[in-house]
C-alpha cells in the first residue's frame, strides 16, 4: 500500500479534540491513522544515561523532554557523545548524546531510541510528520492541511481554507475512526473478521457470515488476510496476533502462509509469520512503532 495523500487536521470525536494524520492510498483507502498528540516517533532529543543495564547490554535514558528512553549499547558511537565520563567503557551513567525516538512507549515502558550522531538544527526540530514523510511516503504524494502551524511549516503543504465544509468532514474522519475502533470488519464477500485485543495478545476470528455457501473457505481466507494486513497497520496493532482462519487443507495452508508473508512485507513495522499451530491457528508477531489510536 503506497501513501498518495496525507491529511493533517483536527476535529472532535467522542467529546475529545484530536489532531490527526491520516494517509490514503491511490484509491482513497485509509492506510495509517495517527493521533499526533500521542506519538513522539521521529523526535530528536538530548539524552542523559540514567542507568546502564549490563545484563542486557542497554541503557535507560532521561530525555530532555522529561520522558524515559531505552537504547541498546550496540547502537552507541562514543566519538559522537556530547559528554563522556570514561575512555575505558563504552557508556557510563551521566554520558550525554542525541537520540531519535524510534518506537512509542507501551504503558510505563520507555520510548525505544536510535543514536543520532551530530544532528543538524533541522533534525533537532524534526517531529512525527516530517519523519513519516521521509520514511513512509512515496514520490508524488500530496499533503493537505487546515492547521495554521502545519501550513506555515517548511513542509510542502496544500492549504485547505473552505469554511463551509471542514477537512475532517470532507474525508469522513468520524466514519474512519468508528470503523477503526469497531471489533467487526465486514468483507465484500459478506464474510467478516472479529478483532479482539486482550492484555496479552490480539485474537482475530474469520467468519463466513453472509458468504456461507457463496464463497470457498480458501477465497474467504485470502480476502480476510488482505483486510487483516490493512487493519493491523490502520489500528497500529502490535505484539502477538492469533488469526483463526477458516479450515482448509495443508496445501492451502502453505499457500496462505506465502500470501501472508507477501502481504505483511508491505508493513512499516516488522511482521513475522510464525506458521499454523496444531489447532490450525495462524501465529504472527508485529513490532510496535506507533502508539495505537484509542477512544
Amino acid at each position: 500500500m503506497s501513501v498518495k495523500k496525507i491529511i493533517i487536521t483536527s476535529g472532535t470525536y467522542q467529546n475529545r479534540e484530536l489532531r490527526l494524520l491520516v494517509s490514503f492510498d491511490e484509491n482513497d483507502k485509509p492506510i495509517d491513522l495517527i493521533n499526533l498528540d500521542i506519538t513522539r516517533v521521529g523526535e530528536v532529543h538530548e539524552a542523559t544515561v540514567e542507568k546502564v543495564l549490563n545484563d542486557i547490554d542497554a541503557c535507560i535514558l532521561k530525555l530532555d523532554c522529561g520522558e524515559k528512553g531505552f537504547i541498546e549499547n550496540k547502537k552507541l558511537k562514543p566519538e559522537y557523545f556530547l559528554e563522556r565520563h570514561s575512555e575505558n567503557k563504552l557508556v557510563c551513567q551521566g554520558d550525554k548524546f542525541f537520540i531519535q525516538i524510534s518506537q512509542d512507549k507501551k504503558g510505563s515502558k520507555p520510548y525505544s531510541c536510535d543514536f543520532m550522531p551530530n544532528p543538524s538544527n533541522d533534525c533537532k526540530n524534526q517531529n512525527f510528520i516530517s519523519y513519516y514523510i521521509d520514511n513512509f511516503s512515496i514520490e508524488g504524494y500530496e499533503i493537505v492541511s487546515d492547521l495554521p502551524e502545519i501550513i506555515e511549516s517548511d513542509l510542502d503543504i496544500k492549504p485547505y481554507y473552505d469554511e463551509q465544509v471542514s477537512l475532517w468532514s470532507l474525508y469522513g474522519l468520524t466514519s474512519i475512526l468508528d470503523k477503526a475502533l469497531s471489533k467487526v470488519v465486514y468483507l465484500k464477500s459478506g464474510a467478516n473478521i472479529i478483532i479482539e485485543p486482550t492484555e496479552a495478545l490480539t485474537v482475530i476470528d474469520v467468519n463466513t457470515s453472509k458468504s456461507y455457501c457463496k464463497a470457498s473457505a480458501m477465497n474467504t481466507n485470502i480476502e480476510a488476510l488482505s483486510e487483516i494486513a490493512h487493519q493491523l497497520k490502520l489500528r497500529s496493532i502490535s505484539g502477538i496476533i492469533i488469526i483463526d482462519l477458516l479450515k482448509v487443507s495443508k496445501d492451502h495452508e502453505k499457500e496462505l502462509l506465502k500470501l501472508a508473508r507477501e502481504l505483511f512485507s508491505e508493513d512499516i513495522s516488522q511482521v513475522l509469520v510464525h506458521g499454523f499451530t496444531r489447532l490450525g491457528l495462524l501465529e504472527i508477531t508485529r513490532s510496535r512503532i506507533i502508539a495505537p489510536f484509542k477512544a
